[in-house]
């Protein structure tokens, strides 16, 4: 027994003269094939291990390293698992939020029904809604909140419309329902016909003769209930990092703001989405008449707006319903941060009359002298017969 250890140690040895930067005694343990009953019929040899032995101890080792590199990546990869389980299900990270399979509605809309005929309404979500989030889960498929409702009590209005929109800091979907304008319609006109389309952006809403937002994320769509299916006309520029926010794709330009500021520049009022600011490609009139969709433009994906159903009205509608969504986020942060932007532009121009009044009074105390302060009077004129 002690010559047969003795003869172990020393073939041990030489193999871990050869092999030194391998563990020849972990493989020897643990090798599959290293049975401690011996065969009575085999002999241990103190000469050189052979040509064979070597490569079959080389290939063993291989294999078994081969083996432990795929048990560590199927390890690793089960641990990725459980971490993204974990994440989904709020269990370790907090700061992660679930991308649920459709967004909760704050309210009720028009446009996406939870009760609507002839549909099979999965947990009461729309197919129209489910494509429609489908185009950017990880943004809209989240938590939207009401902001203007036509149906829900806001009124079809332009300027209840401005009103809930401007200076609102988070992202939003508007929405606009209507039918082909009788006023502009070449043939026989059919009021049943029903267009609805809408524009989504994270950019924050401002009136301004120019265009405005840059985030190249934004995107303009139309709904077709006929066929159950929603067009997405995305920014030209959408994922294209190196030229992202080189074009500006909203326009907000209501009439009073042209008042207040004193310019009359021709351009049009309303609201504008892609195009131009003297040709949106989606203009919304104040009226919410004569409103147009056109086919094409630099800045969004070609393809025509009303799906077919503004040719006979060169695609001119009238909108009947509207609705604004925000997007995810802090609403009452945001909604919050709003009220103030209004009170600060509200105080603003309130210290603008106040200058006024100061201005008009000067000029009337001192209406028959030429010249008051280096300049004349508003009566200064009749001195000069």
């Amino acid at each position: 027994m002690t010559t047969k250890s003795s003869d172990e140690a020393e073939l041990l040895a030489r193999l871990q003269s050869q092999f030194g930067d391998m563990n020849v005694n972990e493989f020897l343990n643990g090798c599959p094939n290293n049975d401690t009953t011996e065969d009575d019929d085999s002999e241990s040899s103190i000469e050189e291990p052979t040509p064979e032995e070597l490569q079959a101890w080389q290939e063993a080792q291989f294999a078994r390293g081969k083996l432990r590199l795929q048990t560590k990546e199927i390890l690793d990869d089960a641990a990725t698992a459980r971490r993204r389980r974990l994440r989904s299900e709020k269990v370790e990270d907090k700061d992660w939020e679930r991308v649920p399979a459709a967004p909760e509605l704050d309210g009720t809309s028009i446009f996406f029904p939870s009760n609507a005929d002839g549909m099979d309404l999965a947990v009461g979500v729309h197919p129209l809604l489910q494509k429609l989030v489908n185009f950017d889960p990880e943004v809209l498929g989240t938590q939207w909140r009401c902001l203007y409702s036509s149906s829900g009590g806001d009124g079809v209005s332009f300027r209840n419309l401005i009103d809930k929109i401007r200076a609102y800091s988070g992202s939003t979907m508007l929405l606009f329902g209507g039918v082909p304008s009788a006023s502009r319609c070449l043939g026989d006109t059919n009021n049943s016909t029903q267009v609805s389309l809408g524009f989504f952006t994270f950019d924050t809403w401002t009136e301004s003769e120019d265009m405005f937002g840059s985030d190249d994320e934004c995107f303009l769509f139309a709904l077709d209930y006929e066929s159950n299916d929603v067009k997405v006309f995305p920014s030209r520029l959408r994922g294209n990092a190196a030229k992202k926010g080189t074009k500006k794709y909203m326009y907000c330009n209501p009439s009073s703001g042209a008042a207040r500021s004193g310019k009359t520049d021709g351009s049009c009022h309303g609201v504008g989405f892609g195009g131009t600011p003297s040709r949106p490609r989606l203009h919304i009139t104040e009226s919410l008449e004569e409103c147009r969709a056109l086919s094409y433009d630099a800045l969004f994906e070609d393809g025509d707006l009303m799906l077919g159903k503004g040719s006979e009205s060169l695609n001119y509608f009238d909108v009947n319903e509207i609705e604004v969504w925000a997007v995810g986020g802090d609403f009452d942060e945001q909604l919050a941060a709003q009220a103030k932007q209004k009170e600060i532009e509200l105080a603003t121009l309130e210290h603008a009359r106040q200058v006024d009044k100061r201005q008009l009074l000067e000029h009337i105390e001192n209406g028959f002298a030429w010249k008051s302060y280096n300049k004349p009077g508003l009566f200064g004129h009749r001195d000069s017969r």
